[in-house]
């Protein structure tokens, strides 16, 4: 019935435009009949049109902010024809002029949203095709790749799309502790102990509104001794958390305006996997649409960023640093009004929320640091999996191969990564690491070959006689020369050549890892004798390395001392004549 509705509509209409002054976007027309969706004009409200322009268009059609006054001219126009067509009386039409008139600052501001996540999904999309080596340049290269995504199930896409996800997120890895002593201490818990305490305490119980009445409220944060710090009169905002909580996980049953008790986890997985949903449920509470946040509300919205950055910082976390971030953070994602007030106001906030964590289990708070605890560490890891995240475990890379050991310890930090070198190279035989190990310096790329050249060093004595046959290669001949030197052989030692190769291949990984800028920076802006790296620069255009002219022209763009740079640009230039 309703896409007859539209089908009639839209005819009416086009004949009826002709006539007006201005051209009718037709098409526009269209896309608004059929997102309104209704069995006859009569239908139309100010309730529906609303509905239509400020979640179902955004959501449904590929449109910005500047392309709100034509949408809402030709919503005009359709009210207008159904005025005139006697579809719609008077007076409804004007409802309908007045809805359009009073939206026009949230209808562009709810494009302009949707506007910036279609291009970040098209940033990604660009993303996917780049690592399953489409040419973004190659225009018939992206449109088979497009028209092939768009033949897939929802299914596949969210499957390719959740895979390129992990990729692209991949946080540190991390060492748990065995299930059971993890669940005892889930058990232990001032999550579990409040939110099981508070399903106790509420047992079969009336409510008002499927909530707990004020007078029950006040009375469980009473007689559990739950902490209280933010209530203000009859309004318990921590015990609504716990509420949440355990209504969500299913530990208080909901019907009919009653409550009943929920079941109890028994196995160390069942703990488990109830402390990860409380925590999810308590970090990511839900607050009304429309209502302005209060300071407390913007950092109990951002808690799953500041858990993130705890969990890929590792050990202590300044709180100080905290602070700073996540003012920085609310600043650029939110409508701030009264900014030096969100300023003030943070740090006391965010303290609550960290105090409240530790009560939890969730972390260990001093007086100006923080630390996920054992049990934080793995809750975190788990929501962080169930959002899409790559999260490995130390020990993760022992049975694989070279070239996977390489790629993974990129996500390690330092400390982590000696451990799992370590782990790795006990598991094989010398002679099979190093051999790994070279073939990846001979195959891969300058970031691969500076890892796997780190992890080369580390390889046992017995490993000689396969190390002393790659100096004939020159990818590997200067790390070998490395590694002999460093285990016994005085008569061999790099070279002035060696030298240059080395630094060119370590430079040309860093812009692979960190960009040019950052590169040049860490490699060079620490060097104190400049007449040196002068000299350095001048001679190493005869190194035969596939990267020198790259490295060369990055220090020419960003290395701050000019001269340096000139020089550097003029040896590049060298090197492409050559």
């Amino acid at each position: 019935m309703a896409e007859k509705w539209v089908e009639t509509t839209v005819r009416e209409f086009t004949a009826w435009a002709p006539g007006q002054a201005g051209e009718a976007d037709l098409h526009g027309a269209r896309i608004l009949l059929e997102l309104a969706d209704l069995n006859e004009t009569g239908e139309l409200t100010p309730e529906l049109l609303r509905e239509v322009l400020l979640e179902d268009f955004p959501d449904e059609v590929m449109a910005s902010a500047d392309d709100a006054p034509a949408i809402l001219a030709i919503a005009g126009e359709l009210v207008r024809f159904f005025e005139e067509s006697e579809q719609l009386d008077s007076a409804r039409a004007a409802e309908l002029r007045e809805t359009l008139g009073g939206i026009a600052e949230e209808f562009t501001a709810a494009l302009a949203a949707e506007g910036e996540n279609a291009e970040d999904a098209a940033e990604f999309l660009g993303r996917m095709m780049s690592a399953e080596g489409v040419d973004l340049e190659d225009e018939e290269a992206v449109a088979q790749w497009m028209r092939e995504f768009d033949e897939l199930s929802d299914e596949e896409k969210l499957e390719r799309t959740m895979q390129h996800f992990a990729a692209e997120n991949v946080v540190p890895p991390v060492r748990l502790l065995p299930a059971d002593e993890l669940a005892a201490a889930a058990r232990a818990s001032g999550l579990f102990t409040d939110v099981l305490g508070l399903a106790d305490w509420v047992g079969a119980r009336d409510l008002e509104e499927d909530e707990l009445a004020e007078a029950d409220a006040a009375a469980a944060v009473a007689a559990l001794g739950i902490p209280a710090p933010r209530a203000g009169g009859a309004f318990q905002p921590e015990l609504e958390r716990l509420w949440g909580a355990a209504v969500e996980t299913g530990l208080i049953d909901v019907q009919d305006g009653r409550t009943a008790p929920g079941g109890r986890p028994e196995s160390d997985e069942d703990v488990l996997a109830l402390f990860v949903g409380l925590l999810d449920a308590v970090v990511t509470q839900a607050h009304e649409e429309g209502d302005a946040l209060s300071p407390g509300e913007v950092v109990q919205g951002e808690l799953p960023g500041v858990l993130l950055h705890m969990y890929e910082h590792g050990g202590e976390t300044g709180i100080g640093e905290l602070v700073v971030g996540l003012i920085e953070h609310i600043q650029e994602g939110y409508d701030i009004v009264e900014a030096d007030v969100m300023a003030q106001a943070v740090p006391v906030a965010l303290r609550l929320e960290l105090d409240d964590l530790a009560r939890w289990g969730v972390l260990t708070v001093e007086e100006d640091t923080a630390a996920l605890t054992p049990l934080g560490v793995f809750a975190v890891r788990e929501l962080l999996q169930a959002d899409g995240y790559t999260a490995p475990l130390i020990g993760d890379l022992a049975e694989t191969t070279a070239e996977e050991l390489v790629t993974g310890l990129a996500w390690h930090r330092e400390d982590t990564a000696e451990e799992e070198i370590s782990l790795w190279l006990a598991r094989r035989e010398p002679e099979e690491a190093a051999t790994g190990l070279l073939n990846v310096m001979l195959e891969g790329r300058a970031a691969a070959r500076n890892l796997a050249a780190v992890v080369l060093q580390s390889v046992p004595q017995e490993a000689e006689p396969v190390i002393r046959a790659a100096l004939d290669a020159p990818q590997t001949r200067p790390y070998a020369v490395v590694w002999l030197s460093g285990h016994g052989d005085d008569k061999i030692e790099p070279s002035p050549a060696d030298m240059q190769w080395m630094f060119v291949d370590t430079v040309a990984g860093m812009i692979e890892a960190v960009g040019p800028h950052e590169a040049v920076h860490l490699a060079l802006d620490e060097t104190e004798d400049a007449a040196d790296l002068h000299g350095l620069i001048e001679d190493i255009w005869r190194i035969e390395h596939p990267d020198t002219a790259d490295v060369l022209e990055a220090i020419g763009d960003h290395h701050h001392d000019k001269p340096l740079a000139k020089l550097a640009r003029k040896t590049a230039f060298k090197v492409r004549s050559r």
